[in-house]
């Protein structure tokens, strides 16, 4: 197979809805544990420094996440339209 690329392209689109159904879930995530420590009673030093922990490394990660997860699936989406056009005329 040197030289040429295959792909089933309908498994390419059902992987990239996976992928964009895994970024809703981590958004889903980031708000629930947002809530969550934003209602959190605790004071102190330990409380503030997991606060700030979270909101400026943990977040900002999965929030990353999210948008990456999003731009794979469009690229897997994308590709897939770009294969059935080359191979088989449509998308």
């Amino acid at each position: 197979m040197s030289g040429t690329q295959q792909v089933d392209s309908q498994t390419l689109r059902d992987t990239g809805t996976s992928f964009s159904a895994g970024a809703a879930d981590v958004d889903s995530l980031i708000a629930t544990v947002s809530a969550s420590v934003g209602a959190l009673i605790w004071t102190g030093g330990i409380a503030e420094q997991f606060r700030d922990d979270f909101n400026s490394n943990y977040k900002p990660m999965l929030e990353q996440l999210a948008v990456d997860m999003d731009a794979t699936s469009k690229a897997m989406s994308d590709k897939a339209a770009e294969y059935d056009l080359v191979f088989h005329g449509s998308s």
